[in-house]
C-alpha cells in the first residue's frame, strides 16, 4: 500500500504520541514499525521494501508512518516529493531549548552518552545535533521548497498537553479521516523521562527480549512482564533523569536562547504562528523532559 502521509518530526516533539493516536484509527493503515527512516537512512532499500510495511485493511483511506529523522534530513524533502507529490506532512514542534534537553536525556537513556559527566553542557559539546535539530525555520523552508503550505500541518508540542483531543481531531481532519474517533492512547504518556543505571544491563535485557520474540514467544515474554518482573527490573535499573543529569546552567539557557532567536523569528514569518510564549517560558517548564 502506498503511503499518503508521513509524520516528519521533529525528534522529541511527541512523535510517539502521534503514532499511537493514529494506530487505532479504523481508517488508517499505519506502518508496522513507528520509525521506518526510509527517506533518510534506508532509501537504498527500495520502494518495495518500504511499501511492505503498510498492510491494507477494509476501511483504510490513509496510510502513513512517523519518522522524526525526516525533519532535518537534507535529502528527505526531495525524495518524498519524487515518490508522492501529494504526500501530506505532519510536523510537531517544541520549544527548542526543551527539545534539546529532552534529546540529551534520550541519549543518556539509550546509552549513547556515558561516563562521569552527563551534564547537558557536555552533551551539547558531544552532539551538535541537539542544536541542529532545533533550527526549525531552516528545515521547514527546505520542505516548503517542495510542498505547498496546505500539505503541511504544524502542531505545537504544548498543545498536545493542553488539549490532546483537539490536536488529534486536527490531525484526523487534515488526513481527511473521521475526526470524531477517540483513540485509546489519547491520554497516555509516551517516552517517560528516565535513565538506565546500567546501560549494559539494559542492552542484555533487550537482547534476551529480541531472541524470545524472534522465536515466536512474545506471549511468554509478556506474561513474564505481567508477573511483576517488569516492575522489579525497572525499580533496579531505572532512575528519574533529574536525579542523574544535573540541571542546565543559566548561561547555557541564555546562550541557546540567543542561538535560536533568529530561527524563531523566521519560523513565525514562515508559519504565521505566534511563538512569543516560547520566549517567555519559565526555566522549570523549559527543563521538563
Amino acid at each position: 500500500m502506498k503511503p499518503t502521509f508521513i509524520g516528519i518530526g521533529a525528534q522529541k516533539c511527541a512523535s510517539t504520541w502521534l503514532y499511537d493516536v493514529l494506530a487505532d484509527h479504523p481508517q488508517v493503515s499505519l506502518s508496522d514499525a513507528k520509525e521506518l527512516d526510509f527517506f533518510s537512512n534506508c532509501f537504498d532499500y527500495g520502494f518495495q521494501w518500504y511499501e511492505r510495511h503498510f498492510k491494507p485493511h477494509p476501511g483504510a483511506v490513509a496510510a502513513g508512518e512517523v519518522s522524526p529523522s525526516y525533519f532535518h534530513g537534507l535529502s528527505a524533502p526531495s525524495r518524498v516529493h519524487a515518490y508522492n507529490p501529494d504526500m501530506r506532512l505532519i510536523a510537531f514542534l517544541r520549544e527548542p531549548f526543551a527539545r534539546a534537553l529532552s534529546n540529551h536525556k534520550h541519549e543518556v537513556r539509550t546509552g549513547h552518552l556515558q561516563g562521569d559527566d552527563l551534564s547537558f553542557e557536555f552533551g551539547l559539546e558531544n552532539n551538535p545535533s541537539y542544536v541542529e535539530q532545533g533550527l526549525y525555520a531552516t528545515h521547514l523552508s527546505r520542505w516548503l521548497e517542495h510542498f505547498p503550505r496546505e500539505q503541511l500541518l504544524i502542531v505545537l508540542f504544548d498543545d498536545v498537553y493542553s488539549d490532546g483531543a483537539a490536536v488529534a481531531r486536527r490531525v484526523y481532519e487534515f488526513l481527511q479521516i473521521d475526526g470524531d474517533h477517540v483513540s485509546a492512547a489519547l491520554h497516555e504518556r509516551s517516552n517517560e523521562s528516565y535513565v538506565n543505571r546500567s546501560p549494559v544491563l539494559e542492552t542484555a535485557k533487550n537482547s534476551v527480549r529480541g531472541v524470545v520474540r524472534g522465536v515466536g514467544l512474545s506471549s511468554v515474554w509478556d506474561r513474564l512482564g505481567n508477573t511483576g518482573l517488569r516492575g522489579a527490573y525497572r525499580s533496579v535499573n531505572r532512575a528519574a533523569s533529574d536525579t542523574v543529569i544535573p540541571p542546565p546552567l543559566p548561561e547555557t539557557r541564555a546562550h541557546l536562547a540567543a542561538v535560536f532567536e533568529d530561527e524563531l523569528s523566521r519560523l513565525e514569518v514562515l508559519t504565521g504562528i505566534d511563538l512569543s510564549h516560547w520566549r517567555s517560558v519559565p526555566p522549570a517548564r523549559r527543563s521538563h523532559g
